[in-house]
């Protein structure tokens, strides 16, 4: 990315030019003169050492001179000058040392003339000895040898080498001073010419920008009027504060709630604006937000003229380069409509419970979705042991009645409903239930009928399975002894009444179609009028970003980044909330499924992560079951997903996929792992929607993956629990009961 700079920048930066170009000069300048002075330092020395070699030959050939002086006269001034001269010489040797230690071949060439120097020294004393012990003639045939002229030879010819070579220094260096006098003149002229070169330039562009920042001026007026105007046309509220709470923004919905202009918000906090009761919660949630430095997301009464509004919100910290948490914004939308669906859907789910009929709603695949509080009374069962299962598999034949045809009759009736949409009385039937305390079946009596709710596209989306219980009055006419004859008649006047009683049904099923129309139309409104207002801010965004992008700057930038991240974020919070309402609503298609198949796909769905981490996997084989194929896929995807998230920290991570076939009623099936766990006194929470135990910078996601495990496992007729420990790991069970399991081999 190409980096920008203000004009106030590019004013600065000039005037730093020109300075680093001053500096520059003065530095070369200095360093050029410490350079000089440095060379010449170096002309000095290698002067001296030339001086002090040569006077080292001068006392070694004063050692020289008076041992041949001592030798033909006998004389002993002679040798006491020959041994002053060679006391100089040790002195000398560690003079050159000290003055060439910094030139590696010079120190050489000197141990090696110190090498030369201890033989002549040597030579010089033998003589001396045998002129002191053995006379004149002695000391004659052994300078005859000619020993002490070679090794003087050898002598003359190292040190001449290291005068050479120090002269050559001398003249490297003599020229190096020269040259660096000269760099310096031409460091002076070129630094100079080029501060002035630079000052131009500086002018010229901070001319030229000063015309460019007008025109950049008025174009981010022109893009800042563009976001405003897409902010102020979202049907949701947004605002943005800063860290104290004072207001920086607020879109024209939030101008139209409260009843305040723009201008008047800015620089003001909510406690200055609104009522103390709503400021309040307002504030807390703020700071909850500085104080975690997390988005939240919570359902709050917002306060319009007509009175509170329900209304979804989200609320994020705005940081700046440095990750300083320096503001926050929200965006809110109004969920008046869906409440008020919610609330009319939960009041006829009452009043369906309370009937005082034996009703049961079924799916067209005959699954249980609804039943009243009298069917369950009168069929010896309980609502969350039935719902999600299949009617036959509730309610079976009676295994010890071999004359048993209710499941066939009943089954025929229903597939005519389906097949004509249209309803359908059935004749007394006789239909054993069980009893769940004794496990024996009890004789029993009815009258059904069954009525379809047709929908959308003339296809049946429901039936309506009332009976009413004839088993006292069947039995009361056995005990009398009555004809067939006159129990047909009654039997006729029973159906009559039964006919009436279907038409009053019919009624509420239409009431009931309605309401399910409106149920569509609500999962409609949220999909559509929550999903548009983010589609807006998102659009807007990415079109000013793209219409911006040269002019903008980078904490313009940044915000439109967090409004965009925030929009998407909130669009997957919606998305999942309808996945986790229809799972409730959509149709079960039981069948055979076997549960390695649905882990293997669900390892398959997590390997763009898995790939790069080290998952030692202990996978045990598991066996088939009867239950909705998808949406026991869902449980197994979002269960595997949440141990590979939690494992994330651990390298190895360690998961266990295994069942537990030890009860009689139920088979556990359970996902372990060696995550970062969770403290035991939230379990409760695990299963809830939006319900989070970590920050959504430590383990991304949204809350609604348990929460549609514990739907689906619950619709099967199971349940759901977990078990865990800070930093010690996690273990996810459910339950399905045991007459859906088939033990693998």
């Amino acid at each position: 990315m190409r980096k920008t700079y203000s004009l106030e920048n590019k004013i600065i930066l000039g005037f730093a030019a020109s300075m680093v170009a001053m500096l520059l000069v003065g530095w070369f300048c200095f360093r050029a003169t410490t350079n000089f002075i440095s060379t010449q330092d170096w002309v000095t020395h290698t002067q001296a050492v030339i001086a002090t070699l040569e006077s080292g030959l001068a006392v070694l050939t004063d050692a020289e001179t008076s041992q041949r002086g001592y030798l033909l006269t006998g004389d002993p001034s002679f040798l006491k000058d020959s041994q002053d001269a060679q006391a100089q010489i040790g002195g000398w040797e560690n003079q050159v040392h000290a003055m060439v230690q910094d030139n590696p071949q010079q120190e050489q060439r000197l141990e090696a003339i110190d090498g030369l120097i201890t033989q002549r020294l040597a030579v010089l004393n033998n003589r001396i000895k045998l002129r002191q012990e053995q006379g004149f003639q002695a000391a004659v045939q052994a300078v005859a040898s000619r020993e002490g002229k070679n090794l003087m030879d050898d002598i003359w010819r190292e040190v001449d080498t290291m005068i050479a070579t120090e002269n050559r220094l001398l003249g490297q260096r003599q020229q190096a001073a020269r040259r660096s006098a000269k760099v310096t003149e031409l460091a002076v002229i070129g630094f100079t010419a080029l501060a002035s070169v630079i000052g131009l330039i500086a002018i010229v562009i901070i001319r030229r920008d000063l015309e460019k920042q007008k025109r950049t001026d008025a174009e981010l007026l022109q893009h800042r009027t563009l976001m405003e105007s897409m902010l102020d046309n979202v049907p949701g509220v947004v605002q943005m504060k800063d860290a104290n709470g004072r207001y920086l923004f607020a879109n024209r919905q939030l101008e139209k709630l409260a009843g305040f202009s723009r201008e008047q918000f800015i620089g003001k906090t909510v406690s200055e604006l609104f009522p103390k009761a709503y400021a309040d919660i307002v504030k807390d949630h703020d700071q909850a937000v500085l104080a975690t430095g997390e988005a939240i997301q919570t359902e709050e009464d917002v306060l319009y003229p007509d009175g509170p509004h329900p209304h979804w919100s989200i609320r994020f910290p705005l940081r700046n380069p440095q990750g300083k948490i320096y503001a926050t914004a929200g965006i809110s939308t109004d969920i008046t409509e869906r409440k008020e669906y919610e609330k009319m859907r939960l009041q006829f789910q009452a009043l369906f419970e309370s009937a005082p009929g034996l009703f049961l709603v079924l799916k067209p695949d005959f699954t249980i979705v609804a039943v009243s509080n009298a069917y369950l009374k009168a069929t010896l069962t309980e609502r969350g042991k039935i719902l999600g299962r299949g009617l036959f598999e509730v309610f079976p034949d009676n295994p010890d009645d071999p004359q048993a045809d209710g499941v066939r009759n009943l089954r025929a009736s229903l597939e005519r409903v389906l097949s004509h949409r249209t309803s359908d009385t059935m004749a007394v039937q006789k239909y054993d239930v069980q009893n769940p305390e004794t496990g024996l079946f009890e004789e029993k009596y009815w009258s059904p009928v069954n009525t379809p709710v047709v929908g959308a596209g003339n296809n049946v989306e429901f039936i309506i399975h009332r009976v009413e219980d004839v088993t006292e009055f069947i039995r009361q006419r056995q005990a009398n002894g009555e004809s067939g004859e006159d129990l047909k008649g009654r039997m006729e006047k029973m159906e009559s009444e039964i006919f009436l009683r279907s038409q009053e049904l019919q009624a509420a099923n239409r009431q009931l179609e309605t309401v399910n129309h409106e149920l569509e139309s609500f999962s409609y409104s949220v999909s559509h009028d929550l999903r548009a207002p983010l589609r807006h801010i998102d659009g807007f965004v990415k079109l000013l970003a793209m219409q911006s992008k040269q002019t903008l700057d980078d904490k313009s930038r940044r915000y439109l980044d967090i409004i965009a991240d925030s929009a998407q974020r909130m669009g997957a919070l919606i998305d999942d909330l309808l996945v986790f309402s229809q799972m409730g609503r959509s149709e079960m298609h039981r069948s055979k499924v076997a549960m390695d198949s649905l882990v293997h796909e669900a390892l398959e769905s997590v390997k763009s992560e898995t790939d790069k981490r080290r998952i030692h996997w202990n996978i045990s084989p598991l066996p088939e079951v009867l239950a909705d194929p998808a949406m026991m896929r869902q449980v197994w995807i979002n269960l595997v997903a949440n141990a590979v998230k939690y494992t994330r920290p651990r390298d190895p991570a360690e998961i266990e996929i295994n069942w537990d076939n030890s009860r009689a009623s139920e088979a556990i099936f359970f996902v372990r792992d060696n995550g970062v766990g969770f403290d035991m006194q939230y379990a409760g929470k695990l299963f809830g929607v939006f319900q989070r135990l970590h920050r959504a910078d430590e383990f991304e996601g949204t809350g609604i993956g348990l929460a549609n495990v514990n739907r689906i496992i619950h619709r099967h007729g199971g349940r759901t629990w977990a078990e865990g420990k800070v930093d010690a790991g996690a273990t996810f069970f459910f339950s399905l009961p045991k007459t859906k399991i088939e033990t693998p081999h």
